[in-house]
C-alpha cells in the first residue's frame, strides 16, 4: 500500500524539501495537495491513502465534510459501482456524473428553451463502467466511458465516441505503477432499427480488444525494451545496470 513515510517525502518534494516554506504553505494550499494524492490514489487504495494523508496535514484541516467531498469526487470521476443498502449483492448503482440527472416519473416538468429548437435525437446518452481488481500486491482499474450521439429518427444509426482509462499499482517490493488511456474518436454505427444496439456493443468490444492487444504485446517486450532503456548508469564504470527481469 501506500505508506506514510512515501507520501510524506512526495509532500515534502512540493515544498522544495524546506519546512519553512511547509509552514508558510496556507491551509487552502495543503488541502489542495492532499485533495490531488486521494484523487490519484490506486485503485481499491483511496482509504489507505486518506489515513496516511490524514496523518501529514494539520490536525482538523481534512475534516469529515472535506473527506467525504473529496470522496464524492473520486467516486464520480472513476465510475465506481456501490451496492445499494439493503439489497442483493448483484444489485448496483454506478457513481458518475450522468447519475446525478433527474427523471421524474410522476410528476410536470416545465422547461423553458430558446429559440433554437432542440432535437431529442441529438442528445447524449452516455454509458460508463469502471471494473476494479485488487489482488495481494497488485490492483488495477478498466474504466471505459462511451457516448452515443446523433440518433437517428428511426434509431437504425449514431454516432459512437468513447475513452478508455486504465490505473493500474504494483506495490511489492516497490511501487510501480501504469496509467494509459485512448481516446476512441466519434464514429458512424448503423445497425438498423433492432439492431443499433448490438451494433454498438461489438464496436466497443472491438475496440476494447486493441486496447487489450496492444498492453499484452507491451509486456511481452518490456523486458527486452523497456526495462533496459531505464536502466540508470553506475557511477564508476559508466555502464548500464544489468537487467534481469
Amino acid at each position: 500500500m501506500v505508506h506514510t513515510f512515501r507520501v510524506a517525502k512526495l509532500l515534502s518534494s512540493l515544498f522544495h524539501g524546506d519546512p519553512q516554506m511547509a509552514d508558510a504553505a496556507s491551509d487552502a494550499e495543503k488541502l489542495a495537495v492532499a485533495k490531488g494524492f486521494l484523487l490519484a490514489s490506486p485503485p481499491g487504495e483511496v482509504r489507505e491513502v486518506a489515513k496516511d494523508v490524514t496523518k501529514l496535514v494539520p490536525r482538523g484541516l481534512l475534516s469529515d465534510t472535506a473527506l467525504r467531498g473529496i470522496m464524492h469526487t473520486y467516486n464520480v470521476e472513476n465510475c465506481l459501482p456501490m451496492q445499494l443498502p439493503n439489497e442483493e449483492e448483484s444489485k448496483r448503482l454506478v457513481i458518475c456524473q450522468e447519475g446525478e440527472v433527474l427523471f421524474a416519473t410522476n410528476s410536470t416538468i416545465t422547461l423553458i428553451l430558446s429559440t433554437e429548437r432542440v432535437s431529442l435525437r441529438n442528445f447524449w446518452y452516455l454509458s460508463s463502467w469502471s471494473a476494479l481488481s485488487l489482488i495481494s500486491v497488485r490492483s488495477g482499474r478498466w474504466k471505459s466511458k462511451w457516448t452515443l450521439a446523433n440518433v437517428s429518427p428511426d434509431s437504425s444509426a449514431a454516432t459512437l465516441a468513447g475513452r478508455i482509462d486504465l490505473h493500474v499499482h504494483y506495490f511489492e517490493d516497490g511501487n510501480l505503477q501504469l496509467l494509459s488511456h485512448k481516446d476512441v474518436a466519434a464514429a458512424q454505427v448503423c445497425g438498423g432499427a433492432r439492431s443499433l444496439a448490438q451494433a454498438v456493443l461489438d464496436t466497443i468490444r472491438a475496440e476494447e480488444h486493441v486496447v487489450h492487444s496492444n498492453l499484452e504485446d507491451m509486456y511481452i517486450n518490456m523486458t527486452e525494451e523497456t526495462f533496459k532503456e531505464m536502466r540508470r548508469v553506475m557511477p564508476g564504470t559508466s555502464s548500464p545496470f544489468s537487467c534481469h527481469v
